[in-house]
């Protein structure tokens, strides 16, 4: 049972305050997160342009307060003259995503404090923080024992590795192509999405932690960016496949983040709904909101389809352009006839909502051969291709096929 205490500061306040002006809410969220892992500050409010950051700083009297260099309503420049003027103690650190000379140069004869880069370590920020103030930090601050004070909830010992994580670009990805059988061409890339920070842990628990402190959004939105860099590298006609929760898919920050000119390379993956009698709101309110994406040119896929109700349920609530099979499928289709039943099923099932199936971890001659026999039109998984990074997408997207199932080409055997 070990925390930081707060200092207590000559005023009889408890912390350092601290106050952040973005227009960009994933930095808000994430600055949020990261102010609130260091015992010693307090988050105190928020504003997303320079009336709003007046305003904050005019009725929360933080003792620093960060501000983007630009933003809405007279950008970071205005802001920080009237906070100064107006608020006198609190201390103005200028933020950017761009290192700027001028920039800086400005910001500082404005009366800002200090000034930092957004793409800066996280310690280097909190660092910052703490020395606008002329208060000593280190990293990580040194626990202090205490007996009346109770444990470091799991919120609080997750929020900060997830903001990290966000703030310091960690999220990359790697691409998984996915293969047409009918031509061996690779036609898109499965999106497998990896956090760089060490020890290494799954995707999965990372989303776990993003979700429980309330950063599933961002931490979505950094991956989705992650992802989309890749397109620049590939052929226009290929397509990225990005698995996203419904939370966040609903959201218009999402959406905003699919803008039109990528929109027709992008195919969101869902895994199965929740099943219930009737259709919940939540549902609902998604396929109102894919519709609103299908105007726009994406195309949806349903992931991990397989046995029972809740998969049925998945691709008659969605109505999928593409339907993956659960690789677990996949790998156990050739072992038995009852496996090779339930694939067939969901085979069927997928079909008859105008889905096109893709198998996803296929590793065998044996598992192709089957699949091939029940209809699947599309394949990924270590027969094919590792995943790829991003510098290694910027050669030619593989082409693969076994010399037995190549298609018919009677050009070819004319030539022979």
């Amino acid at each position: 049972m070990s925390i930081v205490l707060p200092t207590e500061r000559a005023d009889g306040s408890v912390g350092i305050r601290v106050a952040v002006a973005d227009d960009e809410e994933t930095v808000v969220d994430v600055l949020r997160s990261l102010i609130g892992s260091d015992p010693t500050l307090r988050f105190v409010g928020a504003a997303n342009d320079a009336e709003g950051a007046i305003d904050v700083a005019v009725r929360e009297r933080p003792d620093v307060m960060l501000v983007d260099v630009r933003m809405p309503g007279g950008g970071g420049l205005r802001a920080v003259r009237e906070i100064t003027k107006r608020c006198p103690p609190t201390k103005v650190v200028a933020l950017s995503a761009h290192e700027d000379s001028n920039t800086v140069i400005r910001m500082i004869s404005a009366g800002a404090r200090a000034y930092v880069r957004k793409a800066e370590s996280t310690e280097k920020i909190l660092r910052t923080i703490h020395r606008a103030v002329d208060e000593p930090w280190s990293a990580p601050p040194a626990p202090h024992l205490t007996l009346i004070s109770p444990p470091l909830s799991v919120s609080d010992e997750r929020a900060p590795r997830v903001a990290r994580a966000i703030l310091d670009g960690e999220i990359t990805a790697e691409f998984d192509p996915i293969v047409d059988l009918g031509t061996g061409r690779t036609i898109g890339f499965d999106v497998r999405p990896r956090v760089a920070t060490l020890p290494h842990r799954s995707y999965d628990s990372w989303l776990a932690d993003a979700e429980a402190t309330d950063l599933l959004l961002d931490f979505e939105l950094g991956a989705f960016r992650a992802a989309t860099r890749a397109l620049r590298e590939i052929p226009p006609e290929l397509f990225l496949e990005f698995e996203v929760s419904p939370a966040t898919v609903r959201t218009a920050r999402f959406r905003r983040a699919i803008n039109r000119s990528i929109a027709d390379r992008i195919v969101l993956g869902f895994s199965p709904l929740v099943l219930a009698d009737d259709l919940t709101p939540a549902e609902a309110n998604l396929g109102e909101t894919l519709a609103t994406l299908r105007e726009r040119g994406v195309r949806v896929s349903a992931r991990d389809i397989g046995p029972g109700l809740p998969s049925l349920r998945q691709l008659l609530s969605i109505s999928p352009e593409f339907a993956r099979l659960d690789h677990t499928l996949t790998r156990s289709v050739s072992d038995s006839f009852s496996n090779h039943a339930i694939v067939a099923s969901a085979t069927a099932c997928a079909a008859e909502v105008g889905a096109k199936v893709i198998a996803a971890d296929v590793a065998s001659d044996d598992q192709l051969e089957e699949l091939l026999g029940l209809g699947v039109g599309m394949i990924q998984g270590p027969i094919v291709s590792d995943p790829l990074t991003v510098t290694e997408l910027g050669g030619k997207p593989p082409t693969w096929m076994p010399t037995r199932f190549k298609p018919h080409d009677p050009d070819t055997e004319s030539r022979e």
